[in-house]
């Protein structure tokens, strides 16, 4: 098979990643009906932890000491992203939460210039720009400086999730990859379930919907996805991955549309845009050695 028709197939594949992951926001959103997000988010990254076991047991046999703490480190930015997305879902529609979410892309090189003590490219600078007028059209309620509450929570998630991107390039070379996953994952899996069991009510019963949604989030959206991403990346490139994962909010969006009957306004939609906007600037001006999303 010639080296183009791969990267197709890879890149393919990881738009229907990307489709997955989109649409988990809205699957998620209503499965918190019958569900804390703590409790949700132990046994979804529990199981997603079994599964990886399972698939990748010889790669994982590989954890010593110094990836349990990276993986750690991680978890703790990791736990950060899901619990305040998940959460914020409660609050906010799909559709936000994938696009606020998405403006961790635009967050990491602003960080690593801070934490690096170097001065943001022009690029950086008109990204965040559009990103922060996006997040106002999207966000903010017409006439108001007042950002609704959900979203304000799925913010802290993208800070989350681009501190995790940052060490995720300062730890992931000096470890094996699934290892250091799995790590990241039982993390935030044990402790969310200690946190779930100590505040929240369990289940009654597991519905059929709750039971779905667990499927998904754990298999696919987590030990699938980030199995798939390692495996085809070397047929493509980093920056091409980036961009093929832009997709994913578009995806939230569509589906929020198509199962939960979510309209963004005019003026939610052109905030929208910018983000996306946002989102492929900042990936496309990154240099190849700047940092790239490892989603899990």
């Amino acid at each position: 098979m010639s080296a183009a028709k791969k990267r197709m197939q890879a890149e393919v594949s990881m738009l229907l990643v990307a489709a997955i992951w989109g649409s988990t926001f809205v699957v998620v959103k209503n499965v918190l009906q019958e569900i804390g997000p703590f409790l949700f988010l132990g046994l979804r990254f529990l199981l997603a932890f079994l599964v990886l076991l399972f698939l990748s047991f010889p790669c994982i046999k590989k954890t010593n000491r110094h990836t349990l703490l990276a993986g750690g480190i991680l978890g703790l930015f990791l736990f950060i992203g899901y619990v305040f997305q998940t959460i914020g879902l409660k609050y906010t529609t799909s559709t936000n939460a994938g696009f606020i979410t998405g403006i961790s892309v635009v967050l990491v090189p602003i960080i690593f210039s801070l934490l690096y003590r170097q001065r943001p490219t022009v690029s950086t600078t008109i990204t965040v720009i559009l990103a922060a007028t996006g997040l106002f059209f999207l966000s903010f309620p017409r006439n108001s400086f007042s950002l609704a509450y959900g979203d304000f929570l799925v913010l802290i998630c993208a800070f989350g999730f681009a501190f995790h991107i940052i060490f995720v390039d300062r730890y992931s070379h000096q470890h094996n990859a699934i290892a250091i996953t799995a790590v990241q994952i039982f993390f935030v899996g044990i402790v969310s379930m200690l946190i779930g069991l100590i505040s929240e009510p369990w289940p009654e019963h597991f519905s059929a919907n709750l039971l779905t949604a667990l499927f998904i989030t754990a298999v696919f959206a987590t030990s699938l996805a980030f199995l798939l991403q390692n495996d085809l990346q070397k047929y493509s490139t980093p920056t091409r991955f980036a961009v093929v994962l832009t997709t994913e909010p578009v995806f939230a969006a569509l589906t929020g549309y198509l199962w939960a009957q979510e309209i963004l306004s005019r003026r939610a939609m052109f905030g929208a845009g910018l983000i996306l906007v946002s989102m492929l600037i900042s990936i496309l001006t990154r240099k190849s050695k700047n940092l790239v999303e490892a989603n899990v």
